[in-house]
């Protein structure tokens, strides 16, 4: 496997698989060319972030979540690596753009660029809990995706082609049809919801894809097929 490139925080941390937050970056081409991937590298230059806390009940202090780090990211798998609590997913959210500037410092940078204002359409970004309408197929959901989040150009037949061609990458062919399910529905495994999560996000084909902890709550097989499809 390719060799992670490591961003180490100021904090001493220890390594866990069910603690890993990963960026895909150059996943996939985009919906309307086969130019192949870019070359989208991201870097972070002395970053810092703190956030206020209560302390009392009538005072508030200031608490260093990150500090002064620095580090890239180049095209493929990078992994933020450390225990709970120590910072990934604020780093994480940092990187992507969805952190409040309050109390932020420092620079993110796109390709040598500051991000740009709607850099959340250009990546994806899947969340730690899958969150479903248990009701809907896995095709179903994937088509309320892409109505909601592709361009009105964008034909059916062209949403329709992607759509399978996620679901034949993410190896959900077999489950396209199959309710995802709840507490009273039973349906996929928690495996195929992780990939299902990630298959939503691939809809806009986004240059860069970031994950918070996808390998949390799954078996060490079904945590190794999702981290070889993420790198592959």
């Amino acid at each position: 496997m390719k060799k992670l490139n490591r961003v180490t925080p100021a904090i001493n941390r220890t390594e866990s698989q069910d603690d890993i937050s990963i960026i895909s970056a150059d996943f996939t081409a985009n919906v309307k060319s086969s130019t192949g991937p870019t070359n989208t590298v991201m870097s972070l230059h002395n970053v810092s972030y703190k956030v206020n806390v209560k302390s009392g009940c009538f005072h508030k202090k200031s608490k260093t979540v990150l500090n002064n780090i620095s580090g890239i990211m180049k095209p493929g798998l990078n992994a933020i690596m450390g225990p709970t609590g120590s910072g990934k997913s604020s780093l994480l959210d940092i990187l992507a753009g969805r952190k409040d500037p309050n109390g932020l410092s420092g620079l993110v940078l796109v390709d040598g660029r500051p991000l740009p204002s709607n850099f959340k359409r250009l990546s994806g970004y899947v969340i730690q809990d899958d969150i479903f309408f248990g009701t809907l197929t896995v095709r179903e959901y994937f088509w309320f995706s892409a109505n909601l989040r592709l361009p009105s150009s964008i034909s059916s037949d062209v949403k329709s082609k992607r759509i399978d061609e996620i679901l034949h990458d993410l190896g959900l062919t077999k489950c396209a049809d199959t309710q995802i399910g709840n507490e009273f529905i039973r349906g996929i495994s928690g495996g195929e919801k992780k990939r299902a999560s990630i298959g939503i996000e691939l809809i806009t084909s986004p240059s860069v894809l970031f994950l918070d902890e996808p390998t949390s709550g799954l078996d060490s097989s079904t945590a190794n097929a999702v981290v070889l499809l993420l790198k592959r």
